[in-house]
C-alpha cells in the first residue's frame, strides 16, 4: 500500500524503528515536507494502487476540503496526525467509503502539565508582573501582586476523561480538593458535583471536555457569572465558553484570574490577571514522539485493512 504523507516535520521526528515498521508491513511511504496544495503531488492522482493519505493538519492549515482529495484513485483512508478531526471535510469520504482516522491520547500528560503551569502563573499573578515589568518596589507592591496559595483550595473539573483525570492527580499532589462533573458519575476518589454547585463553590475550574454538539452549550454565561470573585478559570479547550465574558470579569475584578490558549499577540493586550498564551499545551518531546508513533501504527493497521481509530461513518 502507498502512504502519501504530507508533514513538514516528518524528517525531524520519524525514527529508523518506525520506518522499519512501515517497510515490514509493505507500506511504501511517499513523503512531502514542503507545504503546497495536495494537487501539486501528481503521483497522488496517478495509477490504481491502493493508497492512503496521511496529513499533518498544519500542512493544510487545519482545513482539508473534499475537493482536495476527491480525485484521488483507490483512496482507502485519510489518517490525520491529531486527535481533532473536525478540520477534515467528511462529506465525500462518507459517500465513497473512505475511512477517516485520528490519533488518540498522545498528549495527555503534556496538556495536563500545561494546565497546571497556567494555574501556577495565574495563582501568583505572574501575568500582571510580566506586563508591569516585574517591579521591585518591595515596600509598595506586596498587596498589589499578592498571590493565592493553592494548598487546601477546591478544584472543579468539567469532564473527567484522560486529561481531566491527569489534571486531578496533579492537583491532589498539591494538596487540593478535587470535585468533578461528567455526563455520568465515574468510579473515582473525587467528589461528584452538579455544574451549578461546581461553579459556585470551586476556587479553580478546569473545563477539559471535547467540543461537540452535547458540550458546545454546556458552560453558560449564567454559570460563569456564578463563580466566586476569588476564583480562577483555567482552560486548555476552545470554543466551549464565552471567552470575552471571562476577560471582562477579570478586568472588572469579578474574577481573580483566567488562563487560556489564545493568539500569541494577545498576552499583553488583556487587562488584569490573564495568562493568554498560544496553543502550546501539547508541544513537548513526549507528545511529539507519541503522535508520530501512533500515526505510524495507524498506517500499519490501514495496510492490514484495520482502522481502530476510525471517526467517520
Amino acid at each position: 500500500m502507498k502512504a502519501f504523507i504530507f508533514d513538514p516535520l516528518w524528517e525531524e521526528l520519524v525514527t529508523d524503528e518506525l520506518l522499519d515498521k512501515l517497510k515490514a508491513s509493505n507500506v511504501e511511504p511517499i513523503v512531502t515536507t514542503k507545504i503546497a496544495p495536495l494537487s501539486e503531488c501528481t503521483a497522488l492522482f496517478e495509477g490504481d494502487d491502493e493508497r492512503i493519505i496521511c496529513v499533518n493538519p498544519d500542512y493544510v492549515s487545519w482545513k482539508l476540503k473534499s475537493d482536495d482529495y476527491k480525485g484521488i484513485p483507490n483512496l482507502k483512508a485519510i489518517l490525520g496526525a491529531a486527535t481533532s478531526f473536525s478540520w477534515i471535510d467528511e462529506s465525500y469520504a462518507n459517500e465513497n467509503g473512505i475511512t477517516i482516522a485520528n490519533v488518540r491520547s498522545f498528549s495527555t500528560q503534556a496538556v495536563a502539565e500545561w494546565a497546571v503551569a497556567m494555574l501556577f502563573n495565574v495563582a501568583r499573578q505572574v501575568p500582571r508582573l510580566i506586563k508591569d515589568g516585574f517591579p521591585l518596589d518591595f515596600d509598595k507592591d506586596f498587596m498589589k501582586y499578592r498571590g493565592v496559595e493553592l494548598h487546601g483550595k477546591t478544584v472543579g473539573i468539567i469532564g473527567l476523561g484522560n486529561i481531566g483525570s491527569a489534571i486531578a492527580k496533579r492537583c491532589i499532589g498539591l494538596g487540593m480538593n478535587v470535585t468533578y462533573w461528567s455526563k455520568s458519575p465515574k468510579e473515582s476518589d473525587y467528589k461528584y458535583a452538579e455544574l451549578a454547585e461546581l461553579f459556585a463553590k470551586s476556587d479553580v475550574i478546569f473545563p477539559t471536555m471535547a467540543l461537540n454538539n452535547e458540550t458546545k452549550n454546556l458552560i453558560t454565561p449564567e454559570l460563569l457569572k456564578s463563580m466566586k470573585v476569588s476564583a480562577m478559570f483555567i482552560s486548555v479547550v476552545h470554543e466551549l465558553f464565552d471567552e470575552q465574558l471571562i476577560l471582562s470579569m477579570v478586568k472588572d475584578r469579578k474574577l481573580f484570574g483566567f488562563g487560556y490558549e489564545a493568539s500569541p499577540a494577545t498576552f499583553s493586550g488583556h487587562e488584569g490577571n490573564v495568562w493568554a498564551a498560544p496553543a502550546y499545551a501539547w508541544v513537548t518531546d513526549g507528545s511529539m514522539n507519541n503522535v508520530m508513533t501512533k500515526w505510524v501504527e495507524n498506517m500499519v493497521d490501514a495496510a492490514n485493512g484495520k482502522f481502530p481509530n476510525k471517526v467517520n461513518q
